[in-house]
């Protein structure tokens, strides 16, 4: 898919094992950038090849790059489990580069991911976490009709520790 972000090509594709060490960075980078996302620890470059490789095979997961003329700009994951009981549950993580931040990549994004949960036969339901003080990823996410369910108080810490709550929440896919 294509489109314009001032005026550069924007491209967003299947993550392949060849964009490991970018989306290494792409995330280090990311967590620099805002303390919105909570990362344990960001992938090596051959940890997130093995990553990418299990989502390239497998029927519930799937990790998409956009790539703003050859720079990668950000990415959206689904990850799922091999589990029966819950192997139709799909949780996202999207990540944008401060600089590509209100030319409505998250939205396009979100048109990918929601498109690719409706058309996979496993996934009937999203789930994601958020910082119920990210109220631009709220919106965003209530926007492609996401509901909180849930307020998790103390859900996660600033670098500098102080408590954050949380917000879990969902969209059915049917």
């Amino acid at each position: 898919r294509l489109w314009l972000v001032t005026e550069q090509e924007v491209i967003i594709e299947e993550a392949q094992v060849s964009d490991a060490a970018a989306l290494s960075n792409l995330l280090e980078q990311v967590s620099q950038e805002t303390d919105f996302i909570v990362a344990d620890s960001i992938l090596s470059q051959e940890d997130m090849a093995i990553f990418l490789e299990r989502h390239l095979a497998a029927v519930n997961e799937i990790c998409h790059v956009v790539r703003v003329g050859r720079e990668l700009a950000g990415v959206f994951n689904v990850s799922s489990s091999d589990s029966p009981q819950t192997n139709h549950i799909g949780d996202i993580f999207i990540a944008i580069r401060k600089k590509y931040w209100g030319y409505g990549l998250g939205s396009l994004l979100m048109e990918v991911a929601l498109d690719w949960a409706c058309h996979t036969p496993m996934i009937r339901r999203l789930e994601l976490t958020v910082q119920a003080r990210n109220s631009r990823a709220v919106h965003l996410y209530e926007k492609f009709g996401f509901k909180i369910e849930a307020t998790k108080e103390r859900g996660a810490k600033t670098k500098d520790g102080e408590f954050l709550d949380v917000y879990s929440m969902s969209r059915l896919i049917d």
